[in-house]
């Protein structure tokens, strides 16, 4: 940000009007779909105004679309506004992962880092999908995971555990008592979903970007709702016709054959191994018959930590250049040495350089004042990183206070958790807290009142502790009570959020997937895999097979076919991707005529988030759909492969 925007993000903020409700001005709103503006989820990115550059809110869509005047379901969504005067009128849709991902909680992490360039001409606009982040309250069984609540947190805590299925059934049948149709949260219902909420917001077309499990929907909005989608992004690719549970370990072996493909078109690489898949062989085969123990300081080396060191270039970019570390592993590896394993273990190879190390490969040809000043610059930018991040924390944490002087709260909320929490723990009863947590747990699914948090004092509390509690409360205005619900609301929620990632996946895959997925045909795939090692892996997991006969399918008659359109879309497939997969990302293209697949090197699971060439030519793409994007750049991402010195 520069100084002009710094002062004009805080004179917004501090010119707000308390009390004003912002406004997203629909000429062409729906109806049938109606909005209410909230506050959005904090802290805001820095630099957003809500209300301004940023309105949150939730729209209303039918439970079932076929059934428009039946029950309602309420969807939270974010509208990122334009910083154009004279904006597109189409934005783009950012459509999550899972399912049950979410993206309003996730705005300042996700949603901005990607796809602010784009706000650069067009709004950006997501939603949580049905079942999914803030929306899934509708398909989350509150009373089951309160009164597991204590086992739910316990470390670990995994669809793999032996209880899970009895729990999913406990939840289904509690789901089914309180009227929910669980047979509507689903993919067809989804896409109705996104073509809702932009008519519901007035806009007439829009782009569609899909990551991971927001591909598989930007496809079945293709299908089922295509009328207002301009162009399509589908970016690690799920198409509906795969069967990608019982295939979840080939993205890892497409993800392997690429790194030995890469070498071998590699000159210098090629030369410098030239039977690199051999060694891989013989390494895999040595490091199953006799691991290398622990030592070095550094943990054993078996077959599962190569597998997981593959997988490990899925993720983020926190630890770059392991593809270009990996023939050189595997050859010291082969000779029973560990130096460039362990150099990447300690994260030697990300060390960012100093400024000497910067300057040495010019320092022949500089002068002095030339070495001078090139090191005085560096210096400066390294510095401006962290008072970037200073400034950026400063400008979170006024719009935070600021938010909650308007809402007319106080910090006696913090107060009440913080005295609660001590008189709790005072107790030294195990007994006495676990109650406690679960009454506390309870309070978020009932709607934020003085009363409620009385009765846990009175319930939970010792005695002697009780009468200061409650002053405490009483002083507390209605404001306050508000945000000691919310605190309630977010800890039960992050005490089982992992539990309630997995349910929201499963309500989606185990009545669309299964039993098109069955543990039969895992085991036949898995007995074709040209390195079954593989299986080693974290990426070889079954524990949807236990869980899903929970759940009775529904199934949509041509739900599991390919899509076929003529909405211009662009396929993007990292190469490092282990989650989705290469192939069935070139498969899903071959029924769209106007499609552009592209494959990205060094990129994982989600190719965008891994360079700015794919953002640009992602933004390109949107720009101009009809005329494939300039995607040069995508030869500059190949790994440079480090040779034996």
């Amino acid at each position: 940000m520069t100084p002009d925007q710094i002062i004009a993000t805080v004179m917004a903020l501090l010119s707000a009007a308390p009390q004003a409700a912002p406004s997203l001005a629909l000429p062409g709103a729906d109806p049938r779909y109606p909005v209410t503006l909230d506050a959005c989820p904090r802290p805001l990115p820095a630099g957003e105004v809500e209300g301004k550059t940023v309105i949150c809110g939730h729209v209303s869509v039918p439970e079932n679309h076929a059934k428009p005047e039946g029950k309602k379901i309420s969807l939270a969504f974010a509208v990122l506004k334009a910083r154009s005067l004279s904006p597109a009128p189409d934005p783009l849709v950012y459509l999550h992962g899972g399912p049950g991902g979410g993206a309003v909680k996730d705005l300042w992490s996700i949603v901005v880092p990607i796809f602010d360039r784009h706000r650069a001409r067009r709004d950006v606009v997501t939603f949580d999908q049905r079942a999914a982040g803030i929306s899934s309250d509708m398909v989350t069984c509150f009373d089951t995971l309160g009164a597991n609540i204590v086992s739910l947190m316990a470390p670990g805590k995994s669809g793999q555990d032996p209880e899970m299925p009895a729990l999913v059934a406990d939840c289904l049948a509690e789901l089914k008592a309180k009227g929910t149709d669980i047979t509507q949260y689903n993919t067809t219902q989804n896409a109705h979903d996104t073509q809702a909420l932009m008519r519901g917001l007035g806009y007439a077309d829009w782009n569609l970007y899909g990551i991971s499990y927001g591909t598989q929907l930007a496809l079945e909005v293709m299908r089922s709702a295509p009328e207002g989608t301009r162009s399509v992004v589908i970016d690690s690719v799920f198409p509906p016709d795969v069967r990608g549970y019982d295939e979840n370990v080939k993205p890892l072996q497409e993800s392997l054959q690429a790194v030995l493909d890469q070498c071998a078109a590699d000159a210098a690489c090629a030369k410098a191994y030239p039977d690199l898949p051999a060694t891989l062989d013989r390494v895999a085969a040595k490091l199953q018959a006799a691991p290398i123990p622990a030592a070095r300081g550094r943990a054993a080396i078996d077959i599962r930590a190569l597998a997981d060191l593959l997988d490990s270039r899925n993720g983020s970019r926190a630890t770059p250049g392991i593809t270009a570390h990996l023939p050189l592993i595997l050859t010291e590896l082969d000779r029973g040495e560990t130096t460039t394993w362990d150099l990447l273990a300690s994260g030697g190879t990300v060390k960012p350089p100093s400024t000497a190390e910067r300057l040495a490969p010019f320092a022949a040809r500089l002068t002095p004042e030339q070495k001078a000043l090139a090191a005085l610059l560096l210096e400066q930018a390294s510095a401006a990183k962290t008072t970037d991040l200073a400034r950026d924390g400063a400008l979170s944490a006024l719009s935070d206070s600021l938010a909650r002087s308007a809402a007319g709260g106080t910090d006696l909320a913090k107060r009440l958790d913080a005295e609660m929490t001590r008189a709790i723990i005072a107790t030294g009863s195990r007994e006495a807290m676990l109650n406690f947590v679960r009454a506390y747990a309870a309070l978020a699914t009932r709607p934020a009142s003085r009363d409620a948090f009385a009765t846990l004092v009175r319930d939970h509390l010792p005695a002697a502790d009780q009468a200061p509690i409650l002053a405490l409360l009483d002083l507390m205005n209605d404001a306050d009570i508000r945000a000691a619900h919310a605190a309630v609301s977010s800890e039960a929620r992050t005490a089982y959020s992992s539990i309630v990632f997995l349910l929201d996946l499963m309500v989606i895959a185990c009545q669309e997937d299964f039993p098109f997925n069955s543990r039969a045909g895992f085991d036949a795939y898995n007995a074709t895999l040209k390195w079954p090692w593989l299986m080693a892996s974290a990426k070889a997991d079954t524990s949807a097979y236990a869980i899903c006969p929970m759940f009775t399918p529904a199934p949509r008659a041509g739900f599991l076919e390919p899509v076929h359109s003529d909405i211009p879309t662009l396929v993007l497939y990292g190469l490092n991707d282990t989650q989705t997969s290469s192939a069935d990302a070139r498969h899903a293209a071959e029924t769209l005529s106007h499609a552009t697949a592209l494959a990205v090197p060094e990129a994982g699971h989600g190719a965008v988030i891994f360079s700015d060439c794919v953002k640009d030519i992602g933004l390109a793409f949107v720009e101009r759909p009809e005329t494939a994007p300039d995607a040069r750049c995508l030869a500059d991402l190949r790994p440079a492969f480090v040779l034996p010195k």
